[in-house]
Parts: structure tokens; sequence; C-alpha cells
């Protein structure tokens, strides 16, 4: 069996060229050859032995020390033999039970120098998590904020093992399974890197998926790794610079978390200035601007959770999925003023803490329209006024977790369904109001082309030319006409004034719709119109509905415009929004039924913009 399968790799290398076999199956091609040249020449065996383990530990970082010799040789020495006061770190159990050295070793640069370290195998149980590792970060914070922020420390070696390998399981669970597996069928094929205390820098996810196999069979687990002899504390900085290194120049950091890598980030650069910007950058093989972005977005983060009261939590931050909110706000926050930005960044705070949207991303992409099309600044005022509705409810309330956050916006339906209808209400009159400007747009190039005809060349024209132009001179000078017209300009251009509004004769069983108050806020844009319905006899209606909208001096209308119902009971308050306005300017609020043709109002009040 042996043979034949060798002939298959040997055929399947013939056929693909000079193109390289796969790790694994080259792996278990050398492991065959070993077993069977075992049986043919024992000597001869030990050389290939050599080669697969070359090969198992990546090739290019691994070379023999001191002669071949197995991995797995057995030591009658017993740790219980060794004085504890000669036990300072894991370098003085080498040769026993607990700690193996292998005969690989793996270059890694520490403190700008490069070298090779000789790689152990050292029994699990005399290893532990580093808890500052970024990938665990908001795991161990939220463990912290639920148990009391020296809950781990009181913990033994194995019960905060166990907690942190939980931690890192749920993580990635399905990277930790498909590791897992491939350990079970290869065995570890990448060292980790580990403090002389213990301490695992470098190869959590390896540690726990051995710490896993280790529960499911009786057999004895070690984790295979190099051994630096340094102070965690003191060396803080070059452990640091090492783990960016192995696990983002390496990794590529394809199963990080973003925004555990982003607050990862944030706390080493901008809070304890452990790293420059420059030196993060170079360590973990990103540009200076990619790792200021992720700052960037960090910042916003914190900003979230002191928002929400809970400054730290951002575990919290990561159940919400802010980060590619955040990195989509980016962009529109660059184009608006410093007060904007603050208002933008309470929008979306609030419209992520109300889970408003089911689309956050799609949300943040319309604000970003509204903000290319310049209609944003109502839709911020119209925010503004259910950002207060909000914080009349929230300001009062004590946050100390997910749980509270979540019964608030159980209990708060109508402010989500609030902030949802005025996305879409004013998408919606943006999307009209460039439909509106669209033959403004059209006209002002059609101007613009004209304007860059070149005269001279009319002389140059041949006489059928000449009358192709005049024809279409002729047919645009209808088209003008004629738009004219509709546009109320007669058609030497001067402007027709619109045809005024006429009071509507009121119907016997309607009540009177009186405007008890117009409030004026120039600042937003907003006119607040308080309504009330007045019952002349008892055959009159106690409801009404009307429709409420603003026209300038020449009838053109400025607002949007709202169907509103009018009790008798109680009064009515709504708000209309200005799309354009002079201050100091009279504006004219008309109000209408809906039997009243288009030209004809219930009520028309004069309003001053003072």
């Amino acid at each position: 069996m042996d043979v034949h399968e060798l002939l298959d790799v040997r055929n399947a290398k013939a056929h693909i060229g000079r193109k390289d076999i796969d790790q694994q199956d080259a792996e278990r091609a050398l492991d065959t050859m070993y077993r069977l040249c075992f049986y043919i020449d024992e000597s001869k065996a030990s050389k290939i032995k050599e080669v697969y383990k070359i090969v198992r530990n990546g090739g290019n970082e691994a070379f023999l020390l001191d002669g071949p010799s197995s991995i797995d040789v057995p030591t009658n020495v017993e740790v219980a033999d060794i004085p504890k006061e000669q036990i300072t770190s894991l370098k003085d159990l080498v040769g026993t039970e607990a700690v193996k050295k292998t005969t690989l070793t793996k270059k890694i640069s520490l403190g700008g120098k490069e070298q090779a370290y000789p790689i152990y195998k050292i029994r699990l149980d005399y290893l532990y998590y580093n808890d500052q590792n970024d990938r665990v970060g908001t795991w161990i914070a939220r463990y912290c904020a639920e148990n009391g922020d020296d809950s781990l420390q009181s913990l033994d070696r194995e019960e905060y093992n166990k907690i942190i390998e939980d931690f890192v399981y749920e993580s990635n669970p399905d990277a930790i399974k498909k590791t897992q597996k491939n350990i079970l069928r290869y065995g570890q094929r990448e060292p980790g890197v580990t403090l002389a205390d213990g301490r695992v820098v470098d190869g959590n996810r390896r540690f726990t998926c051995l710490r896993r196999i280790k529960e499911d069979t009786t057999d004895e687990q070690y984790f295979e790794t190099i051994l630096i002899d340094v102070d965690v504390e003191a060396d803080k900085k070059e452990i640091k610079k090492l783990e960016l290194a192995i696990q983002h120049g390496e990794e590529k950091k394809v199963d990080y978390d973003l925004i555990d890598y982003a607050i990862g980030t944030y706390k080493d650069v901008e809070l304890t200035h452990l790293l420059s910007i420059e030196e993060y950058a170079s360590c973990a093989e990103e540009s200076i601007k990619e790792v200021q972005k992720r700052i960037d977005i960090a910042r916003i983060i914190v900003e979230f959770m002191e928002y929400l009261k809970l400054p730290g939590r951002y575990y919290i931050a990561r159940e919400y999925q802010v980060y590619s909110v955040i990195d989509e706000m980016l962009p529109v926050l660059s184009k608006i003023s410093e007060v904007e930005k603050q208002q933008l960044k309470t929008i979306v705070f609030n419209n992520v803490l109300l889970q408003a949207n089911k689309d956050q991303r799609k949300f943040i992409r319309d604000i970003k329209a509204l903000v290319n099309n310049d209609s944003y600044k109502d839709y911020f005022a119209d925010q503004q006024i259910i950002n207060s509705l909000i914080h009349e409810k929230f300001d009062d309330l004590e946050i100390n977790g997910k749980a509270d956050l979540d019964d608030f916006v159980i209990n708060n339906a109508i402010l989500r369904e609030k902030l949802r209808n005025s996305i879409d209400r004013f998408l919606q009159l943006s999307k009209e109001r460039k439909e509106l400007l669209k033959p403004i747009e059209n006209v002002t190039k059609s101007v613009s082309l004209m304007a860059d005809v070149d005269e001279r060349t009319f002389d140059k024209m041949n006489s059928e030319e000449k009358e192709e132009l005049l024809d279409g001179i002729n047919r645009l000078s209808n088209v003008i006409n004629e738009y004219g017209s509709k546009l109320g300009t007669d058609p030497n251009g001067q402007a027709i004034l619109y045809k005024p509004y006429k009071v509507a004769i009121s119907r016997v069983d309607r009540p009177i719709i009186i405007c008890k108050a117009v409030t004026v806020d120039i600042e937003n844009r907003r006119l607040t119109i308080t309504l009330m319905a007045l019952k002349e006899n008892e055959s009159q209606t106690d409801i009404c509905n009307v429709r409420l909208f603003l026209l300038d001096a020449d009838n053109k209308r400025i607002s949007d415009s709202l169907a509103v119902e009018v009790s008798t009971e109680i009064e009515t308050e709504q708000s209309l929004i200005l799309t354009r306005y002079e201050e100091d300017e009279m504006v004219y609020l008309v109000l209408q039924v809906p039997e009243d043709n288009d030209d004809e109002a219930i009520r028309i009040i004069p309003v001053e913009l003072d």
C-alpha cells in the first residue's frame, strides 16, 4: 500500500512539472517514505525523518541543531525531583516530561535583532493565556464588568485558562474547529511564541485547539513553541511589536474582529503610547494611513460607548456591529462643519441604539446622498427634534448593561419609527427636489454649450449649413417660448405672477379651524403651527382633515405639505420645514381641506420670518 501511494505521488509530481505539491501532501508523502524506509534501512530512514520535520515546520524557517535526534525521546527526570528554588522559568524544566527540547528552531526578530530560537514541546498545564492579547481584550472586559475588575486575578491557572479558552472559541468557532481538525490530522504545524513564565504570546488558537483535544482523549498534549526569556512588563513594547509582526504580518489578520483590532490599536498608540503610529504600521505591515483610519474609527467607538453610558464596554459595540457603520461615516464627516459632525454622530448613535434601520450601512449611504445633494440640513434639524425626545427619556435612566439598552428600545418603539420615517421622508424630498432642479440643470448646460459656440465659424458655413443652424435656433426658440408660458413668463421673458389663492366657502357641517400659535425657528428652517377646531353648532363634526403648506409672496410653495387631523378636543401641533427662505421675508401659511380646488384655501395666514 505504501509503495502504491508513493508511486501516485511520483506520477502526480511528474505531471505538474516544476510546481510544488501541497504542504499537506508533502508531509504525508515524507512520513510514508520514512515508515517504508525504516523497514529497509533504519540508518537512512532517520535522514528522511529530519527532512519531514523541516517541511512540517515551514521549510525556510527551520533547521537542525546538533545533529538529528527524536523530538519524542522519553525522559526519566521528574519535575518533582527538581528543587523548587531552582525553577525560575520553563527553561529550568527542560529535560523533564513537562518541557522537551526539539531539534527544530524558528527565526524571529526581537529587539531589532533576528535570531533562531529552539522549539520546545511544553505540556499544556504549564502554560497560560496572554490577557493582553487584542483578540480577547473585549471579551475579558465583559467578564470583568460582570464579575468585578479583579475577578480574573483571583482564579487559579486552570480556571483562568478555561475562561479565556471559551473566549477564544466564541470569537470564531468555525476557525477553531477547522484548526483543531487540522492538528488532529497533521499535528501542530506552526510553533507558537511563549514567555519563559508560560504566557503564550502567539498561538492562542493552537493552544486552545490542543486543550480541546486533550479533553477528548487520554493522551497528553504538548504545545510546540519557542521560549523567550523576557519580563512581560519591562519588555512590553518589544513583546507587542513581536506579537504584531507575527499575528498581522504573517496571518494577515484574516479572522481578526475589526472592533477588537481597532480598540487594540487605539490603546497601544493613543492611550498607552506603547508604540508610535509609525512603529505600529511597520510591525503590522500596514500603511500609516490604514492605522490612522482604524484609530479614527476607534475614537468614535469610544464616543459611542460613552453616549450609551457604558464607557469601555467595547464588547457591546461589537454586538451592535458599528465598525462598518462608522467606516462608512468617515467620508461624510470630512464634508461637513464641526458642529454638523457632532450632529451626525448623534444621529448615527441614536439610530444604532434604537435599531431603527435593518441595513445600517445603507442608512449611512442614504445620509451620504443627502449630504452630496446638499439637502441634509433639514434632515439634521428634524433629527435634533427627535434627539430631544429620546434624551427626555434616556438621560434619567440608569444603564448597567446591554439588557438595559434593549429594554429602552422595546419601550420606545414610537421613537424608533420616528427615526425611520425621518430618513425616508427626507430622502423622498431630496428625490423630488433633484427632479425639480433637473430642468434648471439642463438649461444651465444648454446655455453653457451655446456660450461656447465660436461665432467666427458662421462666416465659413455654406448656405445649407447656415439654414440648418437657423432652423435649430428657431426650434430652440419655440421650446423657450413654450416653457416660458408654462413657467408664468410672456414671450418677451417678462414674469407673470402666479394666480393667487382664493378663500374657499366653508361647508356648514365643518367646524372652524383656528390657528392658536405659530412659532418660527429660523436656524432650523422650521415653522411650528398649533391648530384647533371650534364648532359653531352641534351639527358640525368634531374632527376635520386639513392640508398645510407655506407660500412666498409670489405664491410659490416653499415647504413640504402635511396632512393633519384637527380635533375640537385637543390642540394639534405640527412643523413645516422651509425649503428656502430669506430673513424678514413674509410667507403665507395655507390651510386647505380635501374638497378645495388647487387654488382655494379655507385660511391664508401671513407669517413674518424674523
